[in-house]
């Protein structure tokens, strides 16, 4: 079965253009560590403040912020390459929002993003009329393969875009989305004052740090 080929019915098409493109890199660089990019999530950050009142529980996994950037609203397209040279998919899965899966390719992805794509020799990899719309994905293996998805963000949201393979995930590979912050209702002090922002916990566990 060939999954970019289940296509949603009645139909949904996706959103025309997106206002915001990410690309992440998925690599791999060392012997128990993974990255979305150049770094892998780090295990302590369960143990933090959370995010949505913290800015310094951010770290260089955590992507948006309040001043514009994943807005309420918009229309985001996330691009995933494989950049380890071994033999492992990558069946991702996007918190919160479901995703249209409009792309699939091989060779890298070489445009600044799906417009360009479009324009310069590269649609034959999109599907923008009746794409597969869910909350998981895959990247596939080998060296220079992409998945390009696109979502409407339509609602505030801390979510996260992470690999379902639990030692891929283990090992840092995943990414915090920081969605519509700017529409997110002020956090309740009560909720501020719960003991477990209290505690102290050690920044590092260990070698999946």
């Amino acid at each position: 079965m060939d999954e970019n080929k289940l296509a949603p019915y009645p139909p949904r098409p996706p959103p025309e253009k997106a206002d915001f493109t990410l690309k992440f890199m998925v690599n791999k660089t060392g012997p128990s560590t993974w990255v979305l990019n150049a770094a892998s999530h780090e295990f302590f950050r369960q143990n933090v403040p959370p995010i949505l009142w913290n800015e310094q529980s951010r770290g260089k996994t955590s992507w948006g912020n309040s001043n514009g950037f994943l807005k309420n609203g918009s229309v985001v397209d996330l691009i995933n390459e494989n950049g380890a040279r071994m033999n492992a998919s990558h069946p991702f899965h996007k918190h919160k929002h479901k995703v249209w899966i409009i792309g699939q390719g091989e060779g890298g992805f070489t445009w600044k993003d799906v417009d360009d794509a479009m324009k310069d020799g590269g649609a034959q990899y999109f599907n923008t009329v009746d794409p597969p719309y869910r909350d998981g994905f895959t990247l596939y293996a080998e060296e220079g393969r992409f998945v390009v998805v696109r979502y409407m963000i339509t609602f505030p949201a801390v979510s996260m875009l992470h690999c379902h393979m639990i030692h891929h995930f283990a090992s840092g590979q995943q990414v915090i989305l920081l969605e519509g912050m700017e529409v997110m209702p002020p956090v309740p002090q009560e909720l501020k004052d719960k003991p477990h922002v209290e505690f102290q916990f050690p920044l590092r566990y260990g070698p999946l740090d």
